[in-house]
């Protein structure tokens, strides 16, 4: 899972979006609405920029691992109706995942989501990537000891198939291409001693295997300091920065 950057909806369909929410919200039933709606030119604006924000290969927002097919409501349009056109409350899933998530909504006790927006937060600071198992947890509070509540309940399997092994092992290859990249550049600086052409090619295959999140995981969080990309901080600095320049 990674932070999603919502994109700005044109001002024609953005007011066709306000225009559907305010029909519900002086009575029309939710469900029956959106299903009407779904169809319409407006609405095939909005899952064309959901796909644009998903990325080139348009995965899910939650699993990343299966090709996005649907528009999932974060709120649900049941009993959440006022949030139905609302663009912020809009993402691009997988029919696994949104399956799974069907209605089920919890909320803490100061009623704000238990599930993780990846269109509104940032997914790595409630979560933690475990390399040996492909799995991602929640992450612990150093203080207190207890995991991070939203990462916990996202992270359960009745939640969201997060960790099912298609899941898992898709993470672990992933995992292992960035880290063949970062050999990869290190030995061809050894071999030739030409960093530009070096460079250059570390951030293509970076960006060629930014799946599951795991880019950021291993250039902006803990995954940092693991190796081998420790040594590649550690001793081209100036490499470094220009990956972070890349994937920000």
């Amino acid at each position: 899972m990674r932070k999603i950057i919502r994109i700005e909806l044109t001002i024609k369909t953005s007011r066709y979006l306000g225009r559907k929410q305010n029909e519900v919200n002086l009575g029309r039933d939710p469900r029956t609405t959106w299903n009407t709606s779904y169809r319409t030119l407006a609405i095939n604006k909005v899952t064309a920029a959901l796909r644009q924000m998903a990325g080139k290969r348009e995965r899910c927002m939650y699993c990343e691992d299966s090709h996005g097919t649907q528009v999932d409501h974060f709120w649900p349009m049941v009993p959440y109706g006022n949030k139905t056109f609302l663009w912020e409350n809009l993402i691009w899933v997988c029919s696994g995942c949104n399956q799974k998530k069907g209605n089920r909504f919890d909320l803490d006790e100061q009623g704000n989501p238990l599930l993780i927006d990846p269109t509104s937060e940032e997914p790595w600071d409630v979560l933690f990537y475990d390399p040996e198992t492909g799995f991602i947890t929640a992450r612990y509070d150093l203080e207190t000891g207890l995991e991070n509540p939203k990462g916990a309940h996202t992270t359960k399997a009745d939640v969201l198939p997060l960790n099912i092994d298609v899941v898992t092992d898709g993470r672990k290859r992933t995992q292992r291409n960035l880290r063949k990249a970062v050999h990869r550049f290190l030995d061809r600086i050894v071999q030739h001693n030409n960093l530009e052409k070096a460079q250059s090619e570390l951030i293509e295959e970076i960006q060629d295997h930014d799946d599951y999140g795991l880019v950021q995981w291993y250039f902006l969080k803990d995954g940092r300091d693991n190796p081998p990309f420790r040594e590649l901080r550690a001793n081209y600095p100036e490499v470094w920065e220009r990956v972070l320049e890349s994937i920000r």
